[in-house]
């Protein structure tokens, strides 16, 4: 019997597009931009924890609403398509997530010959829960950005 998915959230393809955006906006700026611009102390601006808290709710509906319900449901409970959409976006967020890190170890080795920017042990661990965040959030956003207008209730 198959299992119906029933989202806590139901947002607009429009609002889940938008808040796709403030997710990748709100991670990688408030995250990366905080690791860079962090005061020598190790802290982070307020600015960029402002920013983070914005991407930061914004994942969680994400992860709540229908789209992000979908990339988390168990196969009985989605149809043969939407388990190939689904599927699809796993592939295309782990091929994203490998460019990043490849980039980020690419980036480490090219860094020391010309003296760049190196994060400290607290922006290492920023950098490294934006991108655990963002590996999380990414099925749902990519669902979001794959549909169809048509198909949604705009």
């Amino acid at each position: 019997m198959k299992q119906a998915l029933n989202p806590p959230l139901r947002l607009s393809l429009r609002t889940s597009r938008l808040l796709s955006l403030l997710v990748l906006g709100g991670i990688g700026i408030g995250y990366l931009g905080g690791a860079i611009f962090a005061g020598p102390d190790g802290s982070t601006p307020i600015g960029f924890v402002a920013v983070r808290l914005i991407g930061l709710f914004s994942a969680v509906a994400l992860f709540i609403e229908g789209r992000g319900q979908m990339a988390q449901a168990h196969d009985a409970m989605l149809d043969e398509r939407e388990r190939a959409l689904r599927d699809k976006s796993y592939v295309a967020t782990h091929q994203f997530m490998i460019l990043a890190l490849f980039g980020s170890f690419l980036w480490s080795i090219v860094a020391k010959f010309i003296d760049g920017w190196m994060p400290g042990q607290e922006q290492a661990l920023d950098l490294l829960s934006g991108f655990a965040i963002t590996s999380m959030a990414l099925p749902g956003i990519i669902l979001a950005w794959r549909e169809q207008a048509a198909d949604s209730e705009d």
